[in-house]
């Protein structure tokens, strides 16, 4: 076989994966019963091999990026190799021991056989609208222990031989307060895991046990020598540096800095977070596959989106994030909030990247801001979690204006849209707007951020918030302005007007009240002097800018 077929059908192999875990994906979605997961896209499904490397990764959330990196070897170190059968299911949540971003993020786990020997996994990430806890929602900024923030779960068999265990699926809905959702949610995890097995399967009858196996391997050299080269073209050696405010500690209004430095040579690059403090208090904290995600997407965003998500691209990169940082805690730090924390560290990360490629340099984004509104839907007679993150507006690029109502890099989950939030939950959204002037100015303006006002129509119905960019606005790059700031604001325009903290849970609403959620607009780029005119004017038009 000529050297030219060999390549064409790595590639071919390649591809199939990729389209495995795109399939799974979009199974899951597609049959999964809970908002979070049907609308929002919050999960991501993957391939391993037996040792734990990824081979493919499909996700809508890429703060789960790093999910796969440490499941396998620890379900392995609690379920030998020799004791696993076909039929087997897995799950797991804590991420101090499979690597999950938080305890929402349930992750399922199945061996694939291969002519009676597992050659790989099949995994589904899934985030499930709540796993117990002190607040609805399993998610606090205020949360001061991992173990307020839900029920943990080592890696354990949910389905034993192709038969489902009972006990350990019922205790998991028995620590949900939404079972309704979760059950459903579990199913479909299943579901995407048995695509992947069919589609594995089918891959290595093709081809073969022998010539797939070593496809894979060439697959993730391949992936490598692809990253080495565009790290080559697109970023300069060198050591970069650069640091952001994160509002508040979660417990109190003081703030923290998050800081990086970034070195890129022959080897590959370092990203250094030892600037960065010690882990805090609060629900804040990064747990260390997070912030390795964050690192892998901002790496990827900057070089080359295209490149494949597998173990090719991990091996080009060094992390250094200290044990007992605020990017990489020890337990029992709460780390429910901690992808708030994760997307100002992404602007930091981006900012560093953008000196090494100024052509691909971007302003700061107008981050998130996330509420949790939950309570006793009487109409169905169950009780309800409505999980929902809003856009910011994108920072501005060298080259162009930043988009408008847009989740930027660690949540990335899509828009709940109204009319399926309003079937869903005791709520309705009286407003839904971009927030006109809201972006930085600049030669590229930043992107504007949004208004959604929320009617609440219930009794009982609590609030958690979390969010970033309250306080320190989204800085502009080469000149551009700074965007405006996020807000949480109760009863607006009345003599009831109150402004809610960026973090905190079970706030109580009343029925008739409104929540208005304003989200932070983008920084611009370069001198607003030297816009172009027709850009002003076109923004006027629109109503993007104020006056």
């Amino acid at each position: 076989m000529s050297t030219a077929v060999k390549s064409a059908r790595v590639e071919i192999i390649a591809g199939a994966l990729e389209a495995a875990t795109a399939e799974m994906c979009a199974s899951l979605i597609r049959s999964a019963y809970s908002p979070n997961i049907k609308e929002r896209a919050d999960c991501s499904t993957a391939l391993c091999d037996m040792a734990g490397r990824t081979l493919s990764v499909a996700t809508h959330a890429p703060a789960q990026l790093g999910s796969t990196l440490t499941l396998i070897p620890a379900l392995i170190e609690r379920f030998p190799v020799a004791t696993l059968k076909p039929g087997d299911v897995f799950f797991a949540n804590d991420p101090y021991l499979v690597g999950v971003t938080h305890l929402n993020d349930c992750t399922a786990a199945a061996p694939i056989f291969i002519e009676g020997k597992p050659v790989a996994f099949a995994l589904a990430v899934a985030h499930h609208s709540d796993v117990g806890g002190r607040v609805p929602g399993s998610e606090s900024g205020d949360s001061t222990s991992i173990f307020q923030d839900g029920v943990r779960l080592p890696p354990m068999r949910l389905v034993d031989g192709g038969v489902r265990r009972d006990d350990v699926w019922e205790m998991f809905l028995l620590n949900s307060r939404t079972p309704h959702f979760s059950n459903g949610d579990l199913l479909a995890q299943l579901a995407a895991l048995e695509r992947g097995r069919i589609r594995v399967e089918e891959i290595f009858a093709r081809y073969g046990t022998q010539t797939t196996q070593a496809a894979i391997e060439r697959v993730l050299d391949a992936t490598e020598q692809r990253m080495r080269k565009r790290l080559s073209e697109v970023l300069r050696p060198g050591t970069y540096t650069a640091e952001d405010w994160f509002d508040d500690d979660g417990l109190s209004d003081t703030p923290f800095k998050l800081a990086a430095s970034v070195t890129i040579d022959d080897n590959g690059v370092l990203f250094d977070l030892s600037g960065c403090p010690p882990q805090i208090g609060s629900g804040k904290n990064v747990p260390f596959t997070h912030t390795m995600a964050t690192v892998i997407y901002c790496l990827k965003a900057v070089v080359d989106p295209t490149i494949a998500n597998n173990d090719g691209v991990y091996r080009v990169i060094k992390l250094n994030a200290p044990e007992g940082s605020v990017v990489n805690p020890r337990p029992p730090a709460a780390v429910g909030s901690r992808n708030p924390t994760a997307v100002v560290l992404a602007d930091v990360l981006l900012r560093a990247l953008g000196q090494a490629a100024p052509v691909r340099a971007m302003a700061a984004n107008g981050t998130f801001q996330g509420t949790i509104l939950a309570g006793m839907d009487k109409e169905r007679g169950r009780y309800f979690v409505n999980y929902e993150n809003f856009a910011g507006g994108q920072g501005a690029l060298p080259t162009r204006d930043g988009d408008d109502a847009m989740h930027v890099t660690m949540t990335n989950t899509s828009n709940l849209p109204i009319e399926a939030m309003e079937m869903e939950f005791p709520l309705r959204v009286e407003r839904y707007e971009l927030v006109a002037g809201s972006g930085g100015v600049g030669r590229e303006r930043g992107g504007l951020g949004v208004c959604r006002d929320y009617r609440i129509v219930g009794d009982g119905i609590v609030l958690a918030t979390r969010s970033s960019r309250q306080k320190f606005a989204a800085q502009g790059l080469d000149g551009g302005g700074k965007g405006s700031l996020g807000a949480f604001i109760l009863n607006p325009g009345t003599a009831d007007e109150k402004k809610l903290p960026g973090t905190g849970s079970e706030i109580p609403l009343r029925n008739g009240a409104l929540l208005r959620i304003v989200t932070p607009g983008g920084g611009g780029y370069g001198d607003a002097q030297a816009r172009d005119a027709a850009a002003i004017a076109a923004d006027r038009r629109a109503g993007k800018v104020s006056g």
